[in-house]
């Protein structure tokens, strides 16, 4: 099973455009399913995390670094 930055990592992965923690939000509690209730605080601290990995743009929204450019 994936952990939850793997989760977080992958729906990055998957946006076409940078995503705000409240997407990301939304994203992950719709494919985990009804039982799932992460809030916007619970998916920020994992992003704080994996840093080597994101970034956080100006305007607040998130992305891979190696889809920077």
């Amino acid at each position: 099973m994936p952990t939850h930055e793997e989760h977080i990592l992958r729906i990055l992965s998957e946006a076409a455009e940078p995503l705000f923690p409240s997407e990301i939000t939304d994203r992950l509690n719709c494919e985990l399913g009804p039982g799932a209730a992460y809030t916007t605080t619970e998916i920020v601290w994992p992003l704080n995390g994996v840093g080597e990995e994101v970034a956080q743009m100006p305007d607040g929204r998130w992305m891979l670094k190696r889809f920077m450019r």
